[in-house]
């Protein structure tokens, strides 16, 4: 019994050994495998970003670049990058770039490759379901390694001037001093000039740096504040005017005289009256004409004209005010309170937007409403060449002080300012500034609103 036991025993551990070597020879090999298939994947992986970041450098330094790559060679594996471009040339088709029912992606691609996108199953057209949203390029990027794929999708936009809180090219005029509150984003193409401790809620950004004058201490920075940043500010007004033919509203002079003219426009909510007189010396005021906000795209373009507004605004519009080379005009002039019907902090999803943009100067204009009256308005604001603020008899205001009540934003080429103050930095007569950063437009704007020259990336998705 002793013998055989021992040789079932030897027998036994045998067995056992032989099961486990197997076991561990397969975990030895699934580990491999599995080391194998994951550098695979993250080589793919980091040519997909690589192609990406390719891509986007393109753009950044041509906003038209379309062209993308096929099968271009990369870190041993290849790349495919397709751009979706508004502001590009390529004659292009769009199809839906199908890899998988969760990984759609709509992509431009030339005419001579879409056999070879319809043969691995893509479709001409968009996905279902998907948005292109209000970025102005798409762009998706394929890693390809030894038979693993992986994509990257990146969206950029032009920022909009409404994003800001304020924006100037340079602090003159006026400078943030001891009480002075400033919300939401702000930027400075010049050094930001400060005096005592203004306080900034949102993000600062200038070109030159901090320059702080009398006394010589720190301002209050709530969020992060960086120099060395340029922020071109065009204003495009030729395709303010082609956005105004496709579905807006032109006004101009229509005599055949191509004379400057003054244009009154009253909102009444969803309503907006609006008349013109042409500055020849001796004509009248015309009939009035009315239109609905939810008719137009939004766009109310004045050619060669003043503009005076005032009213409720229920809907979203961007009113345009140029000068076409003409000396003293180009002007917006508020004459009276203007405001949303919604209240729009309480109610964020409210499509209650205006939005006033002046090739030279906006105003509080001097009149029997605002004069020695506190005053409302409700809108973001961009003033090209000149500045934002009260009229000069209003900032003496016959020696009343008022309260200019804003919520939206201020994008000007300097700084104007309200009131006049005493040695102690309080205010004394004209208005004194109460301006509240409307957040909604972090993530949407008035219509056709001015925005940056260069483009920004809004989001990246791996």
């Amino acid at each position: 019994m002793g013998g055989k036991a021992s040789m079932l025993m030897v027998l036994g551990f045998s067995m056992i050994f032989l099961v486990f070597g197997s076991n561990f020879n397969n975990l030895s090999t699934r580990a491999v495998e599995n080391d194998s298939d994951y550098f695979k994947k993250s080589t793919a992986h980091s040519i997909a970003v690589s192609a990406a970041n390719i891509a986007t450098n393109k753009l950044f330094l041509d906003k038209t670049w379309d062209e993308g790559y096929i099968n271009e060679p990369f870190n041993g594996g290849k790349f495919n990058v397709y751009v979706t471009n508004k502001l590009g040339s390529s004659a292009k088709i769009k199809v839906c770039h199908n890899k998988g029912k969760y990984n759609q992606k709509v992509i431009s691609i030339p005419p001579s490759q879409l056999a070879v996108h319809l043969a691995h199953g893509d479709q001409v057209g968009g996905c279902p379901g998907a948005s292109s949203g209000d970025s102005v390029v798409t762009v998706f990027a394929e890693g390809i390694y030894l038979g693993d794929t992986a994509s990257v999708c990146v969206k950029l936009a032009r920022k909009s001037f409404a994003k800001y809180g304020n924006f100037y090219e340079r602090m003159s005029g006026a400078i943030p001093a001891t009480g002075d509150v400033f919300d939401g984003p702000f930027h400075v193409n010049d050094y930001l000039n400060t005096y005592g401790t203004p306080e900034f809620l949102g993000e600062v950004t200038c070109l030159k740096g901090l320059k702080k004058y009398l006394p010589k201490i720190d301002p209050i920075f709530r969020d992060t504040f960086t120099s060395g940043l340029n922020e071109p500010r065009p204003l495009d007004t030729l395709g303010m005017k082609t956005a105004a033919l496709s579905g807006g509203i032109i006004i101009k002079d229509t005599s055949g005289g191509n004379l400057p003219i003054d244009v009154e426009i009253t909102f009444n909510d969803k309503l907006v009256e609006y008349r013109t007189k042409i500055k020849d010396g001796h004509s009248h005021w015309s009939p009035k004409k009315t239109t609905n906000l939810d008719a137009i795209n939004g766009m109310m373009y004045v050619e060669k004209g003043n503009v005076f507004v005032k009213g409720q605004v229920d809907g979203a519009a961007t009113i345009v005010a140029t000068k076409l080379n003409k000396s003293g005009y180009g002007n917006i002039y508020q004459t009276d309170n203007l405001t949303y019907k919604d209240n729009v902090v309480a109610n964020p999803n409210s499509n209650n937007m205006l939005g006033l943009v002046a090739e030279e100067n906006i105003r509080l204009q001097y009149n029997n409403r605002t004069r020695f009256n506190d005053i409302t308005t409700h809108a973001t604001m961009f003033s090209y060449n000149g500045n934002v603020g009260p009229d000069n008899l209003l900032m003496k205001n016959g020696g009343h002080l008022a309260d200019w009540n804003i919520l939206g934003g201020i994008t000007a080429h300097n700084v104007r300012g309200t009131a006049y103050y005493r040695p102690d930095g309080t205010p004394y007569k004209g208005y004194r500034l109460r301006h509240i950063y409307d957040k909604r437009f972090e993530f949407k704007t008035p219509p056709y609103f001015p925005h940056t020259k260069n483009l920004n990336v809004v989001s990246w998705f791996e």
